[in-house]
């Protein structure tokens, strides 16, 4: 936990909100993750540095168009989503091999390749 404060990271905030653990949790941090043996590893995606909290995030190719205030979970859209989330060999966060960007330049993280975004 020490490793997250103070740091900028990646927020999905139009999900329902949730109780996890008794708190009513209102966004999921995004992370990239990967499980080596016993080990695993997991990494907050990571903003360009220039990002303001609450910056738009995008898919490239896809900028246009208007976020749904809240996910149906119903829809399941996020899990339908997320299974095409993952880290490119130069660790960047991509969607259909397409990157996740905002108008200051890509998401990215530490060291992960290859690896899905949870």
């Amino acid at each position: 936990m020490e490793e997250m404060e103070g740091r900028s990271v990646l927020v999905l905030c139009n999900l329902k909100p949730a109780k996890m653990r008794g708190v009513e949790s209102c966004g999921m941090v995004l992370c990239a993750s990967v499980e080596e043996g016993d080990v695993k590893k997991v990494e907050p995606l990571d903003p360009p540095a220039d990002c303001a909290a609450g910056e738009r995030v995008f898919v490239e190719g896809y900028e246009s168009g208007t976020p749904d205030d809240v996910l149906n979970p119903k829809k399941k859209i996020w899990d339908k989503l997320q299974v095409d989330l993952k880290t490119s060999s130069t660790c960047e966060a991509q969607w259909q091999s397409n990157p996740l960007i905002t108008k200051f330049g890509h998401i990215t993280c530490k060291s992960l390749k290859n690896a899905p975004i949870k």
